[in-house]
């Protein structure tokens, strides 16, 4: 059996050594007739469709591609670094400061340790000091611990020397220096032997029996028992211990110990002086304190001392900014935002740029730079002017583009700041390939530390890493080295100490000097220098010192500034979004309607405050604080003005003191007092009071019209004035606070400057009285034109030569109105002000004038006297006038759009105010944006415009200024509708709903900047018109017919349109252009598209673009 396997395994493996036999099927002839040759065929046909396609042309848009194009490209890099090669990060050291403090004791100036470099030491190193009067000069210490007993045989004979040399310099040394002290010893018999003597002698007293004593046998039975202690085991130690020094040798055997010392008395001229100068200034026959008589006689020039500026923070050491500040950037997966010294020769025309210099914000835009660049410093510009960051005050940026030279004023003022020559030419970019390249290394160069033990420790997870807002810590503080930039973050439930602690070892560390970047790449302070096409590549990548521009800034947890938030790379983006990219995500429908119910309750009512060194005034005559119950009485004690001019300041005649001119600046200072009055428990009014110190406030008032020269010099002059150190507030033209307005009970403001108003008085002035209270009487000089008439005020025409006054009310003018007018009229008969009255007049005539009635004088003395002149309200008798109108400014500059009401600030909770608000609250707002007014019955909106841009440079493309940002466009048509959403919904909170009319029968109207009608400007005390504002609007399509709110909100919701509508161009208001396809019906989008809407759906997205294009929806 076995024989047999053994046959059958021998012939199957013979078989299959034999090769296969040919397969009829497939003739030999026939090429890949194998398996394998169809396999390889096959692999090479799938790799032919490429040949087929067309290169991707995403190339051409890069910045490679528009390199190429031009051939401008370098033809090698900065420098070098491998793809794959390891990153060069700085060497991680442990900063700790030079002055370390010894024994544990705390950090103090005394006990700082410094080094000498010399290598010894001297008496003033010593930390521990007997005596103040000790001389410095005091042999070395060094050889006084010995470690081990058998060499000091050897140090014998250097001993007997030491103490030869001391004996015979003592005589001279105590010649010199002063008389000898001996430093008692704890062994000698004054202070040791005699005090233990008396309790040595009772103690030997005491142990002595005497021979007569008898002992009785019941003396036994008094011994108790006790347990006997445990006897405690001695165990002996290792024998290899060495045996314990004897301390009394050892102290024997220092050389280094004298038994006196050298007395020196310091500082007795300078007692003696002071002895003699306290004797001068009648010292001994006062009884004043030295200190005080010192302080009164003393004399201090205080206009040698450089005052702060009062726009400038508080603490001005460590702010996280600079006045002229350079922005860098550059990059694409994390684009870097880094400090660069501000001067011409860190730019190039390959990357981005932001400059902040106080209030003016430039962006310089470069011909090559990426759209990431562009888009990243796009963002931190608005995040500069929405929040005010960096400390620029700009209210809107410049952008310079390369290649754009619109503006030349702007241009000039950028160069001008970082010091460009004429000559000079701006360097190209450099190799495309740089913006990685750089990105990378410097991300190599941050340094992080965290502070502990006195010491800056690295933190080796983010060393050389971009950081992350992971490792921002409330309980720590932080050090980030960015090179050109050093922050100190504060966690908010960090130590104090702690914080105070880094702070200043994070300003040693800074002012070391040395800034080594060998190890790196790059240097971060100086990198720029390198950056695109330069002609030469050298830098240095150790500097010896930073420069004057770099920053060493504290930021305080939640406090950061852009610049820092830019270094990390998850930092969260609660700022506005940009609009391109808000679009993109939401559509146009991203914006949503506010609660009109919310926004009818309002908030409660306030009454004005003027805050003062954190005390409340109200309206300058009393405040009440509910909480405590107390009454704050604030009582003038005096009232002082000046006239400002460029280079010096008048004093203004007090006749004068509630006249202002737009054209020019004031400076007032207040004296004041606060008493305060508390009541009682019966609930009366307590008879003590309480009177506080002389307060003091400066208002520098500042004209509409003023230079800005004046503005400048007004500012300065108040804190030379300022001798009080008191508070100081800038109050610009038509901002006063009752508290201000108070100070003078009149308050004029006349137009131009005081020489040109004074010609003015033989010629018919008008003006516009507002205040409903006497003491807060405002009145403003308007145009003397019958345009300015208003039906709901009273007005004062005035001739100052002729001596004439008439008092003009309107048909709605209230009686609290007509009381202040009357009021401001006697005063001018009784006081005759030389600002409104020549000398020649002796009498005022005062006439009164009411609207409606003929009155020839009156109306020959206005220009342009019509009854169609200005908005009347004589034919509308059934309305109520007795309200105060409401304005809201609609805005999503944070990224939400929301609404805030504006306060009148001489508003009266009894007393309804004709004309709260100015024509200045509307066009001094950031554009585009929207206004609601609600007057009583009716709503209006006002539209801003689209202001024009630096990046216009054709006639085509000004004709249409909303061409340039069409995903803005459409954001602006979406907050646009949501305000008239929002509108229909303040209506029905006001009077209800009406679901059988459309949108509830609201009764409103569309306004558009500078095409305002006649009865919108009638409810503002005064109105110019602006031509420039009115040609932007024409030239969109607006017209001056007020829309109603229902038509434009049909307009604006409609979702269907027939195909010949959208394919002209403009398209209608509130039509997503990149979604045509919407508002197309089935039969219109059979015909347009040549498919049905299901079967478009299922396209890709690519596809769907392109078949939009070629049939012209897009």
């Amino acid at each position: 059996m076995e024989k047999v396997k053994l046959e059958s395994l021998s012939l199957a493996h013979s078989l299959s050594d034999k090769p296969l036999p040919q397969s009829p099927l497939i003739p030999n002839c026939l090429e890949g007739g194998k398996v394998s040759d169809r396999l390889g065929k096959l692999k090479t046909s799938s790799e032919k469709w490429k040949d087929r396609i067309e290169q991707s042309d995403a190339s051409k848009f890069t910045v490679a591609g528009r390199l190429q194009k031009k051939a401008q490209s370098p033809i090698e890099l900065q420098f070098e670094r491998e793809q794959n090669a390891e990153p060069k990060k700085c060497p991680m050291h442990v900063v700790r400061s030079a002055n370390q403090p010894q024994l544990g004791l705390a950090k103090s100036p005394s006990m700082m340790v410094t080094t000498n470099t010399n290598g010894g030491t001297n008496g003033h190193n010593n930390y521990l000091q007997r005596s103040l009067s000790v001389t410095a000069e005091r042999p070395n210490s060094e050889s006084a611990n010995s470690s081990s007993d058998s060499d000091s045989d050897g140090r014998c004979n250097e001993k007997e020397t030491k103490n030869k040399t001391n004996t015979m310099s003592a005589a001279a040394e105590r010649a010199a220096l002063g008389t000898r002290v001996a430093v008692p010893k704890l062994d000698d018999e004054e202070t040791f032997e005699k005090f233990f003597a008396s309790k040595k002698q009772p103690s030997i007293q005491t142990t002595v029996i005497s021979e007569d004593a008898e002992v009785n046998d019941f003396d036994f039975d008094s011994i108790k028992t006790t347990q006997r202690l445990v006897t405690k085991r001695t165990i002996q130690g290792p024998k290899g211990r060495r045996a314990a020094r004897n301390p009394l040798k050892s102290l024997a055997e220092r050389s280094d110990i004298t038994s006196e010392y050298t007395e020196v008395k310091s500082g007795v001229a300078e007692r003696e002086m002071r002895r003699l100068k306290l004797e001068s200034y009648g010292h001994r026959s006062s009884n004043l304190a030295a200190e005080a008589i010192a302080g009164l006689a003393s004399v201090e020039d205080f206009k040698s001392v450089a005052l702060k500026s009062s726009a400038l923070p508080l603490n001005q050491m460590w702010v996280p900014y600079k006045k002229l500040m350079l922005l860098h950037v550059k990059g694409r997966t994390h684009v870097q935002t880094r400090l660069v010294e501000p001067t011409y020769k860190s730019v190039n025309r390959g990357d981005c740029f932001i400059l902040v210099h106080g209030d003016q914000l430039y962006r310089y835009v470069g011909s090559y730079a990426n759209v990431i660049e562009i888009a990243r410093s796009k963002k931190i510009c608005a995040y500069i002017v929405e929040n005010k960051d960096l400390g620029c005050t700009a209210s809107a940026e410049v952008i310079l583009t390369d290649g754009k030279f619109l503006n030349e004023r702007h241009w000039k003022k950028f160069w001008e700041l970082l010091g460009k020559p004429e000559d000079y030419i701006i360097p190209d970019c450099g190799h495309a390939d740089e913006d990685d390249l750089f990105e990378a290394s410097l991300i190599e160069t941050n340094k992080i530390y965290e502070f502990q033990d006195d010491s800056l420790v690295p933190m080796e997870k983010y060393w050389g890493c971009i950081p992350k807002v992971e490792m921002l810590d409330p309980n720590k503080v932080i050090i980030f080295d960015f090179g050109s930039e050093m922050y100190v973050w504060n966690g908010k439930t960090a130590s104090t100490n702690a914080k105070r602690a880094a702070i200043k070892l994070a300003q040693e560390h800074y002012d070391t000097g040395d800034v080594d970047y060998s190890s790196c790449y790059v240097n971060p302070v100086n990198y720029a220098a390198i950056v695109g096409n330069r002609e030469s590549y050298k830098f240095l990548r150790r500097c010896e010192k930073r420069g004057d521009w770099c920053i060493l800034g504290k930021i305080t947890q939640n406090m950061e500034t852009s610049l820092f938030k830019e270094k990390f790379s998850d930092w969260p983006e609660v700022e506005r979004e940009d609009l391109e990219k808000d679009y993109l995500m939401n559509g146009v429908h991203a914006v949503k309607a506010l609660d009109g119910q919310a926004l009818y309750k309002g908030e409660p009512y306030l009454e004005p405050n003027l805050v003062l060194e954190n005390a409340n005034l109200g309206r300058g005559n009393f405040y009440y604080d509910n909480d405590s119950m107390r009454h704050f009485d604030v009582i003038t004690i005096s009232t002082d003005k000046w006239q400002i001019h460029e280079f010096n300041f008048d004093n203004a005649k007090a006749s004068s003191y509630g006249h202002f001119y737009s054209a020019e600046s004031y400076i007032v200072r207040w004296v004041y007092q606060i008493s305060v009055t508390v009541r009682e428990l019966s609930g009366k009014i307590s008879k003590r009071a309480t009177v506080g110190r002389d307060r003091c406030v400066y208002f520098c008032w500042q004209g509409n019209d003023s230079s800005a020269n004046e503005k400048g010099a007004a500012a300065l002059l108040t804190v030379e004035l300022d001798k009080e150190k008191g508070a100081q507030k800038r109050v610009a033209q038509g901002d006063e606070t009752p508290a201000f307005i108070r100070l003078f009970k009149l308050l004029f403001q006349h137009k131009g400057r005081k020489d040109d108003c004074l010609e003015r008085r033989n010629t018919w002035r008008l003006y516009q009285i507002t205040g409903n209270v006497p003491e807060e009487t405002l009145l403003s000089e308007v145009d003397c034109h019958a345009r300015q008439l208003r039906s709901r005020a009273s007005m004062l025409l005035v001739h100052g030569d002729k001596g004439v006054l008439y008092v003009w009310h309107g048909c709605k003018s209230a009686k609290h109105t007509r009381d202040v007018a009357e009021q401001a009229a006697n005063h001018l008969k009784t006081e005759k002000p030389e600002d409104l009255f020549t000398e020649s007049v002796s009498v005022v005539q005062v006439e009164t004038v009411e609207e409606g009635k003929r009155a020839s004088e009156f109306e020959a003395a206005l220009s342009g006297y019509d009854s169609n002149a200005y908005y009347s309200l004589l034919k509308e008798s059934t309305k109520d006038n007795a309200y105060t109108a409401r304005l809201f400014h609609f805005s999503s500059t944070q990224g939400v759009f929301s609404a805030t009401e504006l306060q009148y600030a001489l508003r009266c909770q009894d007393l309804h105010s004709p004309y709260p608000y100015t024509q200045a609250q509307l066009y001094n707002a950031r554009q585009p944006t929207i206004f609601m007014l609600d007057d009583g019955d009716m709503l209006w909106l006002w539209m801003g415009w689209w202001p024009l841009e630096d990046l216009k440079i054709t006639t085509e493309e000004r004709s249409s200024p909303t061409n340039e940002n069409r995903a803005g466009v459409n954001r602006w048509i979406s907050e646009r509708r949501a305000a008239l959403e929002t509108a229909v919904s303040y209506w029905c909170a006001k009077f209800g709903e009406n679901n059988e009319k459309d949108f509830h029968d609201i009764k409103g109207y569309v306004v558009w900047a500078g095409l305002e009608p006649l009865a919108f400007k009638a409810l503002f005390p005064d109105w110019i018109e602006r031509d420039d504002i009115k040609e932007i609007n024409m030239q969109d399509g607006r017209t001056d017919e007020p829309t109603p709110i229902t038509d434009v909100l049909k307009q604006l919701t409609q979702t269907e349109y027939p195909l010949v509508i959208l394919k002209e161009r403009p398209l209608p208001e509130g039509v997503d252009p990149t979604r045509l396809e919407l508002y197309l019906n089935a039969a219109d989008f059979q015909t347009a598209l040549g498919m049905t809407s299901a079967e478009f759906e299922q396209m890709p997205l690519w596809k769907q673009t392109n078949l939009k294009k070629e049939r012209g929806l897009f």
